[in-house]
């Protein structure tokens, strides 16, 4: 059945790729992964919006908690194109990562109830854009370019905490430790940047990649 479907969706994706000319339908399908996220983050916001009732903030908060982690794994996806079985660990390794995020609140609260982790007055400490800057950097020296199958882990964990904050930065705004904290960004924004950032990180991969070679030895040689 799925061979059946596989096919089928192949022969028309060829069927409609042969109505164009080929350099318009390569940047097509470029484009299209870009698409694809902005829409589910759309469909996401749009379905939050219906969740209504006694219980809607902690089915809300449950949600929204996947919501970042699908987010985060579908971003990834659009950075590595899952061509091995490592991009697919690191896929669902930035989906955690995004998700985890949230555990803060919960440290924060000194309880392990979800009531007590809503009610926090003030965000708590992981939810600061400005552990980006902090941590990439450590990931980077101390276990990227030491360790063949963490190298990609700085840019994983990238894309899953600002994907993350990008999400909340629509409510509250990007919260900048020490400096503050910006105005809550429009929704277009938000959903500019979220489909940027994949491209962001795409590109200073591979740029980065194409500088610093990580043998299996784990030597670290320059070009």
């Amino acid at each position: 059945m799925w061979n059946y479907v596989s096919s089928s969706i192949l022969f028309l994706l060829r069927a409609v790729s042969n109505c164009f000319p080929s350099a318009l339908t390569h940047q097509i399908l470029r484009i299209l992964p870009y698409l694809f996220l902005g829409c589910v983050c759309y469909g996401f916001d749009a379905i939050f919006l219906k969740i209504q009732g006694e219980y809607a903030p902690y089915i809300g908060a449950v949600a929204d908690n996947a919501a970042h982690g699908i987010i985060a794994f579908f971003s990834w996806c659009i950075v590595c194109e899952i061509h091995t079985r490592k991009h697919l660990i690191d896929g669902i390794l930035c989906g955690i990562i995004a998700c985890a995020i949230d555990l803060d609140h919960f440290i924060a609260a000194k309880s392990f109830k979800l009531k007590d982790a809503l009610q926090l007055k003030n965000r708590p400490f992981l939810h600061t854009t400005t552990v980006v800057f902090i941590v990439v950097p450590m990931l980077q020296v101390w276990l990227a370019q030491n360790n063949c199958f963490l190298r990609s882990l700085p840019y994983s964990f990238t894309v899953g905490v600002t994907s993350h904050h990008l999400r909340d930065g629509n409510r509250r705004g990007l919260w900048f430790w020490p400096l503050g904290s910006t105005p809550p960004l429009p929704y277009w924004i938000y959903i500019c940047c979220i489909v940027a950032l994949p491209f962001i990180v795409k590109e200073t991969k591979a740029n980065i990649d194409k500088l610093v070679v990580i043998p299996e030895n784990n030597v670290v040689l320059l070009d």
